[in-house]
């Protein structure tokens, strides 16, 4: 009897230990596994779409061009609602890589021209050089615009291990020429590998090619080794050039074919494209094993283009003006964050964020160390990505333009434009649609679901996410503008300076500059102050050695002596 009740002892003690030694070895294999995946330095990828209309992506709300792909890597992360950025390429460009106003860098009038012998200055520190000092590895797929008449202005010589891609503002989507139709040039070839010319892939379309190549390079990274920068910089859907601006494959036509623009239904095709691209690249780091320790953000440079020079029928509405504006229809945008780091995931948040934020944010993490005495504009929003804590940031300079003779700031929830471009011309709301719903609308929560972002980054979800949780996630990017104000006057800008509460008025339906004048004040002091500290444009007349005639059909580094590399041989 006495031995029986060992036994049952020693059992009781056995069954209730068991749980317990199974908890020891469950938590000491994610012990490991923390370790040896989490606490490294995580892996970034930055996605940037180029000329992409706030309203063409359906996350935000439009049945009219669906984009599974982008909108299930906002639902599965963070969906920032009121992300900002400067409005046009070279500018945005320039203040993403330094994270500074472009009025701190003689960025800030235009952009730089294929034919201009002018960069982005040498002496500003770049993202990938941060991050290159920090253990990466740096590499941009794509288009950089940031100065190519030497070649010390070109990425591979400004923090990146390799470059894939174009130099320049835009090109066709086949044959990879860039055409400056307004000017005496010839069609030049403007795509690269690193230094050498990359012809290998003419005829093929641009943005399958350009997902293909980053792709490529996420294959080719070792994730045991250092951590990955990879810069996939889209062209799509900016425009090929002026005289056939938009340009598409018959298999994406297809998918839009309930538009009936012409014009319309091939940009909404040059979407679809942007759309598979981002998926192409989530689907590499998944089969790379990267994800587990990666952060995804996707953003436009800037708002699309609805009407006048190299437009494309882009759609920013109900947001006013276009690309090329002091409006919020150039400005403001959505980015989407994924990562397993993030905290809270699943959300959208109405915190502002800049595009000057990304620097210092990426630089943070990666642990950085000269980031610390940094001179810059943007802030670490870390915590607000991942913890949704409210940022510091409550002024943005947009654009300060001495040579149009415009600016657009921001300030505690005012809006302060003075000025304006094009003479007024595009000063609307543009780009509202017609009632032309993709028929594959009818199941959309299901098409996000079955999307190729969707499968990868499922496994991560905090939640299991049902279709209304997309629903519901979906309606709060909607932006809905309020009615005019009783007491607002009209806005003339080119007359006198405007005044709006994009915070609740987020269309500039109301301007309020005569009946807040301690405000406008307020803003102009400020004005004045970022004038004086500010540095002059950099813009250098256009060079006519540029021409490809002159330089065996290219656009090349022209003002060195040894133009031209040779192709590159894979």
């Amino acid at each position: 009897m006495e031995h029986r009740s060992k036994v049952f002892k020693f059992a009781v003690i056995f069954l209730l230990l068991v749980p317990l030694l199974i908890g020891i070895v469950i938590w000491a294999s994610l012990s490991n596994y923390v370790g040896e995946n989490v606490q490294k330095k995580p892996n970034i990828i930055l996605i940037m779409a180029d000329d992409l209309g706030s309203h063409d992506v359906s996350l935000r709300g439009s049945n009219q061009i669906l984009t599974p792909n982008i909108d299930a890597l906002g639902y599965q992360g963070v969906i920032f609602n009121r992300h900002y950025t400067a409005p046009m390429c070279t500018p945005t460009r320039s203040s993403l890589l330094t994270g500074k106003y472009s009025i701190h860098t003689g960025m800030q009038h235009y952009i730089i021209a294929a034919d201009q012998p002018w960069c982005l200055p040498l002496e500003e520190k770049l993202l990938p050089q941060y991050l290159k000092e920090a253990g990466y590895k740096t590499h941009i797929a794509g288009k950089w615009h940031l100065g190519m008449a030497k070649k010390a202005f070109t990425p591979t010589h400004r923090g990146f291990d390799s470059h894939v891609g174009s130099l320049g503002p835009y090109i066709d989507y086949f044959n990879f020429t860039h055409w400056m139709s307004i000017k005496p040039y010839t069609p030049g070839f403007d795509f690269r590998y690193n230094e050498s010319v990359y012809r290998d892939r003419v005829g093929e379309y641009a943005t399958d090619v350009l997902a293909d190549e980053a792709s490529k390079i996420i294959y080719n990274h070792d994730p045991s080794g250092d951590p990955l920068f990879l810069y996939f910089s889209q062209l799509a859907p900016h425009a090929a050039n002026d005289v056939d601006p938009v340009q598409a494959i018959p298999e994406d036509l297809e998918k839009v074919g309930h538009i009936k623009d012409p014009k319309r239904r091939t940009y909404a095709a040059m979407v679809k494209a942007l759309d598979r691209s981002v998926g192409t690249v989530v689907k590499a780091l998944k089969e790379k094993g990267m994800l587990e320790n990666s952060i995804i953000v996707f953003f436009s440079d800037n708002g699309g283009p609805t009407k006048g020079f190299v437009s494309v029928e882009a759609s920013n509405y109900p947001l006013k003006g276009q690309k090329n504006s002091p409006w919020e229809g150039a400005l403001r945008g959505m980015a989407l964050v994924w990562s397993p780091l993030l905290q809270q995931r699943h959300r959208v948040s109405e915190h502002l964020t800049h595009i000057t934020d990304w620097l210092p944010t990426f630089a943070q993490i990666a642990g950085s160390t000269s980031i610390k005495s940094a001179e810059l504009d943007g802030f670490d929003i870390w915590e607000t990505l991942s913890f949704n804590k409210p940022p510091v940031r409550r002024e943005m300079v947009h654009c300060i333009d001495p040579i149009i003779g415009y600016s657009s700031v921001y300030l505690n929830g005012w809006k302060y434009i003075n000025g304006t471009t094009f003479n007024g011309r595009f000063d609307d709301w543009l780009g509202e649609m017609p009632f032309e719903e993709d028929p594959e609308s009818l199941r959309y929560p299901h098409l996000v679901m079955e999307s190729e972002v969707w499968r990868a980054l499922n496994p991560f979800a905090r939640r299991h996410m049902k279709s209304w949780d997309l629903e519901r996630i979906r309606k709060k990017t909607k932006i809905v503008c309020e009615g005019q104000n009783p007491i607002s006057t009209p806005c003339e800008p080119l007359k006198s300076p405007c005044l709006f509460h994009v915070a609740s008025d987020p269309c500039e339906v109301s301007n309020l500059a005569h009946v807040r004048s301690s405000e406008v004040e307020t803003i102009e002091n400020k004005l004045r102050l970022l004038l004086e500290n500010s540095v002059p444009p950099g813009n250098l007349p256009n060079d006519p050695r540029a021409d490809p005639a002159l330089n065996q059909g290219l656009w090349t580094w022209w003002l060195d002596s040894n133009q031209v590399t040779e192709p590159a041989i894979f």
